[in-house]
């Protein structure tokens, strides 16, 4: 053999070597043992080429490290119960066998990338009730707060009134613009705050946060 032959037959060893007995890599292990039989049983680097190409190695490769990847990522998304980011592993997963170059491949998973990433971001719209909190109870504050006669009007009405034509302002010049250049017809959906991936990061009491989902509703006008 070769001194180049070997040192490429050492080379996929490593790779092999690499998803050995790796549970989370299973079609990597597999695609890299065909890799690794191929140019074993080449009597030289041509032949392994030949074979490369004609089976179609080097691509099949790629798709199964894609899988192992994807797969991994789909099951930790299932399991935090991130329903939006779960979309791409599985797109990804139902189309990836079907690419015959790994160009095809990596187009197509950007493509979806860009898709997902988009649903993500409308997703995390729903954080903004989270982000709200704390004015709302400054709200609250006012407008429970037990002040002389004289004081009543400015800080029970006129104070808390100020904030949340802020509130107002800011969400239709801001934020609904800012989500609607992703999705044109997008509105706030409360019952997402529900969702877990969402309630999970707000700490508070379901009581409590029904009552701020009122406010906030109140102090977005919405």
């Amino acid at each position: 053999m070769e001194k180049r032959h070997q040192e490429y037959l050492e080379y996929y060893r490593a790779r092999l070597k690499k998803y050995e007995n790796n549970p989370l890599y299973p079609y990597s292990y597999q695609s890299e043992k065909a890799l690794y039989q191929g140019i074993a049983s080449s009597e030289n680097l041509e032949e392994f080429g030949q074979k490369v190409e004609e089976d179609n190695l080097a691509v099949k490769s790629a798709i199964s490290l894609v899988k192992d990847q994807e797969t991994a990522r789909k099951k930790l998304y299932h399991d935090l119960k991130e329903d939006i980011r779960l979309h791409a592993p599985s797109r990804i997963l139902n189309i990836v066998d079907s690419f015959k170059t790994d160009m095809e491949l990596v187009q197509k998973i950007s493509e979806i990338e860009v898709e997902v990433n988009i649903e993500i971001t409308l997703d995390l719209f729903t954080h903004q009730i989270n982000y709200d909190l704390m004015i709302l109870e400054e709200i609250e504050v006012y407008q429970s707060a037990e002040v002389p006669d004289e004081w009543k009007k400015e800080i029970n009405q006129d104070r808390p009134q100020k904030i949340i034509h802020q509130g107002h302002k800011e969400w239709n010049e801001v934020v609904l613009p800012h989500a609607q250049k992703w999705e044109p017809d997008w509105q706030f959906n409360f019952d997402l705050i529900w969702e877990e991936r969402h309630r999970r990061l707000i700490p508070i009491p379901d009581e409590v946060l029904k009552k701020r989902v009122r406010q906030f509703k109140t102090y977005r006008g919405l």
